[in-house]
């Protein structure tokens, strides 16, 4: 049950990293996006024993929740909200969740390959133009 348990805490320390990297601080604090992290926790342990790979299966649906809090809050200026979907999710994954590349490749369904070219097109778009 320890190992269970190990597994749980791992989980949640990237879920509610997620949470707090797309929703951010809302009146100060990140009680907003714990709330949705924890959200996300039980939908996780209710469906992870059908998932055929939990961190799939935890992106899916904390991304689901994250994008459905997101439909419903006013929207705060970001500097990730000019990248297209895919390039935006690994940015968060890979800068802010700190996810590897392998791990977020897993997660999105792609190849680690298209992760790390995302991140360069996404790093190149960022980065301000030379004065």
């Amino acid at each position: 049950m320890e190992t269970a348990s190990k597994l749980v805490d791992a989980v949640r320390v990237l879920v509610v990293r997620y949470c707090r990297a797309r929703i951010g601080r809302r009146t100060g604090t990140y009680d907003t996006a714990d709330a949705v992290a924890k959200d996300s926790c039980l939908a996780i342990l209710a469906g992870a024993a059908e998932a055929p790979a939990l961190l799939t299966f935890a992106y899916e649906v904390t991304r689901g929740l994250v994008e459905d809090f997101h439909r419903t809050a006013a929207e705060l200026p970001n500097p990730l909200s000019g990248l297209p979907g895919q390039q935006r999710e690994i940015m968060v994954l890979r800068s802010l969740v700190g996810l590897s590349a392998d791990d977020t490749a897993l997660a999105l369904g792609c190849s680690v390959q298209a992760v790390r070219l995302g991140q360069h097109r996404a790093l190149t778009t960022l980065r301000p133009a030379p004065a």
